[in-house]
């Protein structure tokens, strides 16, 4: 049956026998149109932006301007009262363009006004919406109804989603007074509106290429890929071939998940291993010597007074660790045994795996790493979470990756002995679950770290042992997610990691949760649509583990909290990480205040009370006391059972460099301290700008002395400044540089400490001709990962120094993260720190970390008065 087209059912919707009662007897009676629906109805008024009807026997303010004249205008209103006049059937043919009859004029006038407005009222846009919210868009039909050719209007059902259309239209008037049923007109509208859209749906071939592909039905695909070329990202990911090309490409970390899906061959022999293993580690058996008693039910008697979190492990060897975990072979389960330390080749590729059966290098938890992993085990088993916060280059990644595989193992090994191995776990996972439940594993990671992370689980992780599934993106644009990939695993579900974003989780969060920021510790409350989206969701199952990397970034009340808050419900145990302690500028400023007052008085060892200070020692004690028993922190500086570095790096050699400015310098210091302590400092920016030749900055005249130095050979001595002038510290300046060739020639990370300055760093490099790679937060995660690989396989005559913003230096932390990135395993090389520091300015107060108080406060004491001023105000 031939429906009608939407000028015709917009016309049909407006008819004055549907008109409603006008507001007032004086809007009847002035304007006969006023109660024309759905012109009078407020939502499609802000949607039209017209008060009334355009179809009205006056010319005014909301008539079409091509209708102005009074004889155009007239010709419009007789088409529509004589298109009005005709019954429904007759009122398709009535509304044709290419009708023949006294109406010409006045139907194309209407028909014109139509489409040039119709993409402005986004009409189409708005069903496409509201269809997609319901689970009603061509897709999920198909999908629901299994069939490969999108069905006719009835059998879709998309009626369901009517009222949601009508309301998001025209607004709540579109309803019947007790607010359940559509107006009688407005059905018939939206019927002709859906048939549009079908039929829209029907003829854009593309779009129905990219619904079929997305669908993954592999007899429409077979049937449509003869009729164009196009593929299926989720087939093609799958390793299924199909004719084409696709330009509807899935996200990129999505079609390489699927491309490592474990297929069922590699889980039917992984299972034969499995239990080799299990059949390896005897529950019964005993160690050939006595290990030290470890409860792991006993309470933890502290003191408040630990440091690492896990001092009870201080007495014990590796191999008293590996009897307690309950694995005599010294290995970790589904652990890779060898590895590419650099992280150059991916071992779930075939060219990886013969990379590391030439090349690799022995890979095995280190001791720190290992007692790491039996905290965490063992706070599992008790319900307890951990925050593991060990510094950076410590391998916190390794370590959770570690504590996934022996949960999984120590599952199936429950599920052969009826008991846990080893002596950490105890005979029942919880009181109402013996075993460890067969639950995903929830990662929570940065963005910008995704990549990073499923590259660290390849290089720890067997290929085949599990999947790594990335879940991205918001709700909208992955709602059939668990439908479509995640059924896709053939792994059972606790071999499966999902890999999350915050943005992602926040997007479910927001979804099917209203939150309250003034009750931060009561759950949100269930939106309406709570039971019908939350299996769409991550909220809408349990998880073995929930492991939180950048934990600090959830410590706000805002979305991302909500996200992390009602996702560790959901798990049984809870992993948060970081290794940036919240920087706490009162803590560095306790110490600035001293000296700043004590030059002000007169006494520079006066201890200055603070309210601040002894309200956090006490906070501090109730912190400790709560936190005992699930905090580990280690750093580069902490020890293992022998009593050598956990690091097992050469301690990291540090370089200050307190040099004079340039009087230039100096002055124009002076001005912008004395203009910000007496005008603000809105004016002070107009002293800070110069030519580079005619105004060098000392600063940066040592920086490029510095990096010219360390490029020109590998290995020299460092420089230090004396009188004001740098010199090799080195008691033979011609020393030989120990330039060997198997050692990767050295390189050099710059910190800049305001992006703005870029421009100036850059400029005075390029003079000294430095070539430079630079990162910034403006970069795509792609470009930023592109310059990192060409950072580190850059050879002596390519770029050697690397550019990155960082904030000023506030507190210790914040420096020992910026060391840590690179003072790390596999880095073999002696690493030098250089701060390079201005003399008799407020940069001695940002390196107050690296230097005495009284070098601090001889610095301050040298500066200008104005300089010293500005240093008392500010905050």
């Amino acid at each position: 049956m031939p429906t009608i087209t939407m000028p015709g059912a917009l016309l049909a919707l407006s008819s004055p026998s549907h008109a409603e009662e006008a507001d007032s007897t004086v809007d009847a009676i002035a304007r006969p149109e006023a109660g024309h629906i759905p012109w009078c109805w407020p939502v499609w008024q802000q949607r039209t932006m017209l008060s009334s009807t355009p179809l009205s026997a006056t010319v005014n303010e909301d008539t079409p301007s091509a209708w102005k004249s009074p004889e155009v205008n007239q010709a419009v209103l007789t088409f529509a009262r004589n298109f009005w006049a005709v019954d429904d059937a007759a009122q398709v043919d009535y509304i044709k363009k290419d009708r023949s009859d006294n109406d010409n004029q006045g139907r194309q006038h209407w028909l014109d006004y139509c489409h040039a407005n119709w993409s402005n009222w986004k009409i189409s846009s708005t069903v496409d919406a509201v269809l997609a919210e319901r689970g009603l868009d061509p897709y999920s039909v198909m999908k629901r109804l299994k069939v490969a050719n999108l069905p006719d209007l009835a059998t879709s059902q998309v009626a369901l989603a009517y009222s949601g259309i009508a309301e998001a239209l025209f607004g709540p008037e579109s309803l019947t007074e007790d607010g359940i049923a559509l107006k009688e007109p407005v059905r018939r509208f939206l019927d002709a509106l859906m048939a549009h859209c079908i039929r829209t749906w029907l003829k854009d071939v593309d779009g129905l290429t990219k619904i079929l592909t997305r669908y993954g039905d592999q007899e429409s695909l077979k049937q449509l890929s003869e009729q164009q070329e196009t593929l299926s990202d989720l087939l093609q990911g799958l390793g299924i071939e199909v004719k084409g090309g696709s330009k509807y490409r899935l996200p990129k970390p999505l079609r390489q998940a699927l491309s490592f899906l474990a297929t069922q061959q590699d889980i039917t022999l992984l299972t034969a291993s499995i239990h080799d293993q299990l059949r390896l580690c005897d529950p019964n058996a005993m160690p050939d010597e006595p290990i030290p008693e470890f409860d792991p039910d006993a309470p933890t008697n502290c003191d408040f007074q630990w440091t690492e979190g896990v001092e009870e492990y201080n007495g014990m060897s590796e191999d008293d660790i590996w009897t307690i975990l309950g694995l005599p072979e010294k290995k970790i389960p589904f652990f890779n045994l060898s590895q590419d330390p650099y992280g150059d080749c991916d071992p779930w590729t075939e060219d990886g795996q013969t990379w590391l059966k030439e090349n690799g290098e022995p890979l095995a938890l280190r001791w720190h790493q290992l007692v790491g992993l039996v905290k965490m085990v063992k706070n599992a088993f008790c319900g307890r979470p951990i925050l593991l916060m060990d510094e950076v280059g410590l391998g916190k990644t390794i370590q959770v990756t570690a504590l996934i595989a022996v949960l999984s193992f120590y599952r199936e090994f429950y599920t052969m002995h009826r008991r846990f191995p080893g002596k950490i776990a105890a005979d029942r996972w919880r009181s109402d679950s013996p075993n460890i439940p067969n639950f995903p594993v929830m990662l929570v990671i940065p963005a910008n770290l995704v990549a990073q992370f499923t590259s660290e689980l390849h290089r720890f992780l067997q290929r085949g042992t599990f999947d790594v599934l990335p879940y991205l993106a918001t709700w909208s644009s992955r709602r059939t997610w668990w439908e479509d990939i995640w059924s896709q695993s053939k792994q059972a579900e606790g071999r499966r990691i999902i890999i999350t974003t915050p943005k992602a989780l926040e997007s479910d969060c927001d979804r099917i949760f209203e939150a309250n920021n003034l009750t931060p510790t009561k759950h949100p409350r269930r939106k309406a649509n709570y039971t019908m989206d939350v299996s769409s969701t991550a909220y809408g199952r349990d998880f073995l583990l929930g492991l939180v990397d950048e934990a600090h970034n959830y410590r706000n009340i805002k979305k991302a909290y909500w996200a992390i808050f009602c996702l560790r419900f959901l798990c049984h145990a809870m992993v948060a990480m970081t290794a940036t302690p919240i920087t706490s500028r009162p803590l560095v400023s306790n110490h600035m205040a001293n000296i700043i007052m004590g030059t002000v008085k007169g006494d520079a060892d006066l201890d200055v009370p603070s309210l601040y200070r002894n309200q956090m020692l006490t906070w501090i004690s109730i912190i400790r006391e709560r936190f005992t028993g699930i905090v580990i922190r280690r750093t580069i500086w902490s020890v293992d059972n022998h009593g050598a570095r956990i690091s097992g790096l050469a301690p990291f050699q540090e370089h200050n460099l307190l040099v004079k400015l340039y009087s230039h310098e100096v002055e124009n210091l002076e001005r912008i301290a004395k203009d910000l302590v007496e005008e603000g400092g809105s004016r002070a920016a107009k002293f800070a700008s110069g030519s580079w030749k005619k105004d060098p900055s000392r600063k940066l005249d040592i920086l490029a002395q510095v990096i010219c130095w360390h490029q020109e050979y590998d290995g020299r001595p460092p420089l230090c400044v004396l009188n004001d002038a740098l010199v090799v510290s080195s008691a033979d300046p011609e020393a030989p540089t120990g330039i060997t060739d198997s050692m990767p020639c050295d390189k050099i990370i710059v910190y800049c400490a305001f992006p703005s300055s870029y421009t100036q760093v850059l400029k005075v490099l390029e003079l000294n001709h430095i070539s430079t790679l630079q990162i910034h937060g403006k970069l795509s995660t792609s470009a930023r990962t592109d310059i990192i690989a060409q950072f580190k396989s850059s050879k002596r005559n390519g770029p050697r120094v690397l550019l990155i913003s960082n904030d000023s230096l506030w507190s210790a932390t914040d420096e020992g993260q910026l060391i840590g990135r690179i003072y790390r395993p596999p880095q073999p090389k002696t690493v030098h720190v250089y701060r390079i520091v201005a003399a008799d300015t407020q940069d001695v107060f940002l390196n107050n970390i690296s230097f005495s108080k009284a070098a601090i406060l001889d610095a301050f004491t040298g500066a200008t008065p104005s300089l010293r001023t500005y240093q008392l105000v500010t905050p």
